[in-house]
């Protein structure tokens, strides 16, 4: 393949056809380059097969069913998908992280309830997020024998969708049931009754969905935590399209709460990852190396550059972002330089993959920062992006390594490769994010973690 232009932001693996470890996606790193349509490349139309025998010689099965349809096919065939479709089967098949999709255009908003699910291992579902704003988060409980006027919680198990009941559904029934009930969403769920002669309440909850830009980083103050007035909480989603914008609008949001905490909990717990680059600008809001929070190393990447050729480059951290949305300009701001006595933790589980275990490695190894929760998904590797047909299509190729910093005494290094093993939290404790948050072992450790730190520094 010639031709390549190289772009400048780095992209996720595909929603489409994520790899998944209970489902959860796994994200891709590295360059995103952009195919030239070359001659001679394969099209199914006329022919439907490619040049120079190439077909007929290596893959003689597929010649034989594209003249077999060609000739007998009772109706019209759209060789556009067909194409498509065999492709993406030829892609698929590779590796878990290698796959063709259809592109979708990045935009700021979505018809969206605003909220995120997971699910243990007897398949009941909870609420683990609720996007400030959403449509979820202004819901109010309309069930008849309901008890309060109550609003929708993260840890609310989720018993019913429209309806349809989905407690022990396993994950893609589930998620079939879901996507399926269209713009309103009628939800039942069951939460821990405080006080009374029942166990639980029942809430039935209908949303109207609109169309609402669902951040995928948020802040939470202690009113809504319920954690001590000095700890602030960051939940990080994904290092998509608007991690800058998002993230930038949550730390400047802990830094206005008016109760001025000094300690911030990051949670990446279910974050599959995403873009290096978005991670590299979220990464300078802590890390700072010889007085700089730029052009940090965060890690090395060892890859293929084409015909079999290693070569390596460097993800670096950045402190000045250019949102692909909107064109505004962020700078990120240190914020061990902005908060006296500033201190954080990291939550992470086994859905915590790629960029979210190398801002993990990255903020341990340079600001000492502890991880909370349990071993990490364990995705060393990353993707190339070509696009095809005026970026119609998306081909996501596994294409090399990343290295994340270790060692000891002011040194760095760049020789251990996490795939396949994840990270070993700091502290462990159940991160399965299933618990309301006042009973989040996770934070409750962080709680421990801030006191214990707190009291050695006095």
């Amino acid at each position: 393949m010639d031709m390549f232009e190289e772009k400048d932001i780095y992209n996720e693996y595909p929603q489409q056809s994520k790899p998944s470890k209970k489902k959860i996606a796994v994200i891709a790193l590295v360059c995103v380059l952009v195919l030239a349509i070359v001659a001679g490349a394969a099209f199914f139309g006329g022919t439907m097969y490619a040049a120079g025998n190439s077909v007929e010689s290596e893959m003689p099965m597929v010649k034989t069913v594209l003249d077999a349809l060609n000739r007998y096919y009772i109706d019209e065939i759209d060789w556009e998908q067909f194409q498509y479709i065999v492709a993406a089967a030829v892609a698929n098949s590779v590796d878990p992280y290698t796959g063709m999709v259809e592109a979708t255009p990045t935009g700021m908003q979505s018809l969206s309830a605003g909220l995120t699910f997971t699910y243990n291992e007897y398949c009941n579902y909870y609420i683990t997020s609720v996007a400030p704003g959403s449509p979820a988060a202004s819901a109010y409980n309309v069930l008849e024998n309901g008890t309060g006027n109550v609003q929708l919680k993260v840890g609310d198990e989720v018993i019913a969708i429209n309806g349809k009941t989905v407690q022990h559904l396993n994950s893609q029934a589930f998620n079939q049931v879901l996507s399926s009930v269209g713009d309103t969403l009628s939800l039942t769920v069951k939460r821990p009754a405080v006080s009374g002669d029942m166990p639980y309440y029942y809430y039935n909850f209908v949303i109207e969905k609109k169309l609402f830009h669902s951040p995928v980083a948020y802040y939470l103050d202690s009113d809504v935590t319920g954690l001590p007035s000095n700890v602030g909480y960051i939940r990080l989603t994904e290092f998509g399209d608007t991690a800058p914008d998002d993230f930038y609008a949550a730390v400047n949001a802990f830094i206005a709460d008016e109760d001025k905490p000094n300690k911030l909990v990051l949670d990446l717990r279910g974050n599959g990852g995403g873009s290096t680059m978005m991670c590299g600008f979220i990464a300078s809001y802590f890390v700072k190396s010889n007085g700089k929070t730029t052009d940090v190393p965060m890690a090395k990447y060892v890859y293929n550059e084409g015909g079999g050729d290693m070569a390596e480059t460097y993800f670096y951290t950045q402190d000045t972002y250019t949102s692909d949305l909107d064109g505004t300009v962020y700078k990120s701001f240190n914020l061990y330089d902005k908060i006296d006595g500033f201190d954080c933790v990291v939550l992470v589980n086994g859905s915590s993959a790629s960029s979210s275990e190398l801002l993990t490695a990255t903020l341990s190894h340079y600001c000492g920062i502890k991880s909370i929760g349990e071993q990490t998904y364990g995705k060393g590797v990353a993707q190339i992006v070509l696009t095809y047909e005026n970026a119609k299509y998306e081909l996501y190729i596994t294409n090399g390594k990343y290295y994340i910093p270790t060692g000891d005494n002011g040194t760095t290094v760049f020789e251990k490769n996490i795939h396949g093993v994840g990270l070993t939290p700091d502290i462990a404790a159940d991160a399965s994010g299933t618990y309301y948050m006042s009973g989040d072992p996770c934070l409750k450790e962080a709680v421990d973690f801030f006191a214990l730190s707190s009291a050695d520094a006095a």
